[in-house]
């Protein structure tokens, strides 16, 4: 079948004018012409009502994404009618929605033939009996090929889904600091170095919160009666005194961190 394309196309090839004397944009009838359009927005693509007896076809060779937006589509066209034609009656938005809003994109088919004649094709020597009578069936083929490749083409990029961005992580805050401190406290594991970073973080804390100016044990009695800091002050200072004590469960933990939670994370210096 490649090889049979192959001479189809072959054909097709030999059969082309040299030059085109009345048409700047254009083509001979039933050869197959290009032309390159940019679009700003939106995807185009051929009508898909086109049919094989038309007065012009249309398909998208090629795509190239342009880096400012838009996109340069290099069209390939055919006609069977000489004229000047506007590409834009046989191509719509990938929606369906016509394409008014661009430039008209005309071109011209000439013949050097009489209107009667199908293709100027037909200027060319008869072919050999063994390729007449395939040559309306390869030139089908042909065009089917040229109509479908693009339709793939644009349909696989209509269905490529947009990448899925993970949102970053929020920032630590200072519950995020205290909370395996408060868990160690509660379980009897906190060292000294632990409950004097534990200490430090809260008095920096309600020192900055609050506008103390006291000494380190002053805060701490004041910080054990406040109505936000107190509750876990005094939960601290009883285990660390009752360390067999209740232990916590983590909803209670979370409860006691509840007035830290949108505090930025500080630095235990």
């Amino acid at each position: 079948m490649l090889g049979a394309l192959l001479i189809a196309a072959s054909v097709l090839a030999q059969d082309a004018p040299e030059a085109l004397p009345d048409a700047s944009v254009g083509t001979t009838r039933g050869i197959t012409g290009t032309i390159s359009v940019q679009v700003d927005s939106g995807t185009i693509r051929a009508r898909p009502d086109l049919a094989l007896d038309d007065p012009l076809l249309v398909r998208i060779a090629q795509i190239r994404e342009l880096e400012g937006g838009g996109a340069i589509y290099d069209l390939e066209y055919m006609g069977t009618t000489a004229g000047v034609h506007d590409l834009r009656d046989v191509l719509v938005f990938a929606d369906g929605s016509p394409i008014d809003n661009l430039d008209p994109i005309e071109v011209v088919i000439a013949s050097h033939l009489g209107i009667d004649s199908p293709v100027d094709l037909d200027m060319t020597a008869t072919p050999p009996s063994s390729l007449r009578g395939g040559y309306l069936f390869w030139l089908t083929v042909l065009a089917i090929v040229w109509l479908l490749v693009p339709m793939v083409i644009i349909a696989r990029r209509m269905m490529q889904r947009p990448p899925v961005l993970t949102p970053p992580a929020p920032p630590p805050t200072l519950a995020d600091q205290l909370r395996p401190l408060v868990r160690a406290a509660a379980q009897g594991e906190l060292d000294v170095d632990a409950q004097a970073r534990l200490e430090l973080l809260l008095h920096k804390h309600w020192q900055r919160e609050l506008a103390l100016d006291m000494k380190p044990h002053e805060v701490l009695a004041a910080l054990r009666t406040h109505s936000e800091a107190g509750p876990l002050v005094r939960a601290i200072e009883s285990w660390l005194h009752n360390p067999r004590g209740q232990n916590p469960t983590p909803g209670e933990i979370s409860e006691l961190l509840a007035p830290y939670d949108s505090i930025p994370a500080h630095e235990a210096t």
